[in-house]
């Protein structure tokens, strides 16, 4: 039997061999605590110091301002909770402190309309934290790209957190973030950065980036799932989402993954050499457009690839294919081997519109009728062709059974 091709790395990506090695020779071997002081214990604590400059280096950040989580939900929200009102400041030394003076916390959100479910719950939840809080929802353009007109309007009005993804994980359009953490802070906010479509994809540098936090999740660069980490810029506020240990330099309690931990790292380096080789990524985004191109030609009239106007990462495709609902198309391709989504695993089971779409101007008959085929960095062409024609198939029959011509 073929093996079924997997067209949903945006969801998760397999776990790369060098990490499961890497992973596996931890899991046999050195057991103990890393936090303990003999001397067995500090070899587990030098993995985790490497797993940290690792995942430091993919952001070209220092280790110290790495604080490892359970991936990327939870480094979001340590994100919110940390600029929060009663929010932490950093101490002298550029570390994260507990004290929450002198800053005393930001009450309003700023985020765009794509944003990830769990950014718009952080942000709910921030903007009902305490009296005069609010959450400012700036809209994009057809093809995904923020209004920057409309933020730094949102920006007059006072200190706020904004929020924006650095790669779209349904669109896989790349936001231009050019002189916005400067603004922000100008004016007394703060900025995080989802980055966790961007790893392998794009070359990250959190310095030119701006940002005070950005976030990362290892199973979406061929790393472990469960763990992920946020990036803390020095000097930026910092408390504590789960207290009560010293690990992570008191940021975050609970003895570490250290096996997790691991493959992060060995798959932040796999990520950080595809990111740096721009012939590389030139011919991911090379059979991306033919496989894009293929199936413009052969599905019907009115078939589109959402943002493609914009600038994407290598890989992602949103289709919409008119006329037909993205699961009826999903369940056929399934019965053909191909694996696809109609939007982020986090929705992957509801029926509802994608809300990327609709806040992109769609119709929510569009929405409902839009695939997300998202390839891997090993996806081949030869894979690509063998699902455009179950694809087409998949249309056509579909098509027919409801009399469409």
């Amino acid at each position: 039997m073929t093996d079924p091709i997997h067209l949903d790395h945006n969801a998760t990506t397999p776990v790369a061999p060098e990490v499961v090695q890497a992973m596996t020779e931890v899991l046999a071997g050195p057991w103990m605590n890393p936090s303990a002081r003999y001397p067995r214990a500090g070899e587990v604590a030098r993995l985790v110091r490497q797993a940290r400059e690792q995942v430091a280096a993919l952001l070209g950040g220092h280790p110290d301002e790495v604080v490892f989580t359970s991936g990327g939900s939870e480094a979001i929200a340590t994100a919110f909770h940390s600029v929060g009102p009663g929010g932490g400041a950093a101490s002298e030394d550029g570390s994260a402190a507990a004290d929450s003076s002198p800053f005393t916390g930001l009450r309003r959100a700023v985020t765009s309309t794509v944003e990830h479910s769990a950014v718009k719950a952080c942000a709910e939840r921030l903007a009902g934290s305490a009296p005069g809080g609010a959450w400012v929802q700036i809209s994009v353009d057809a093809e995904g790209l923020l209004d920057r007109a409309a933020l730094e309007a949102a920006l007059e009005e006072g200190p706020c957190l904004v929020s924006v993804q650095v790669v779209n994980n349904e669109t896989g359009v790349v936001q231009d973030l050019e002189g916005l953490g400067e603004a922000v802070r100008a004016r007394g906010g703060r900025l995080h950065l989802d980055a966790v479509q961007a790893p392998g994809k794009l070359p990250l540098s959190v310095a030119e980036l701006g940002a005070d936090f950005v976030t990362l999740a290892a199973h979406k660069f061929n790393g472990p799932k469960g763990v992920g980490c946020l990036w803390v810029a020095e000097g930026a506020p910092f408390t504590a989402l789960i207290p009560g240990g010293a690990q992570e330099g008191g940021r975050r309690a609970g003895t570490e993954n250290v096996a997790g931990l691991v493959g992060m790292g060995v798959a932040a380096s796999l990520a950080a050499a595809r990111a740096a080789d721009p012939a590389f990524l030139e011919a991911w985004s090379a059979r991306r457009d033919a496989f894009e191109r293929r199936l413009l030609a052969e599905l019907p009239p009115g078939t589109r690839v959402n943002g493609a106007g914009a600038p994407r990462v290598p890989g992602t495709t949103s289709l919409t294919v008119p006329d037909l609902p993205a699961q009826e198309v999903l369940t056929y391709l399934d019965s053909l081997g191909v694996e696809a989504s109609a939007g982020s695993a986090c929705s992957a089971h509801r029926v509802a519109p994608s809300p990327v779409l609709l806040a992109m101007g769609r119709s929510a008959e569009e929405a409902s009728s839009t695939l997300r085929l998202s390839q891997g960095h090993g996806t081949r062409a030869e894979d690509l062709d063998r699902a455009a024609a179950a694809l087409v198939e998949a249309v056509q029959t579909l098509r027919s059974l409801r009399g469409l011509a």
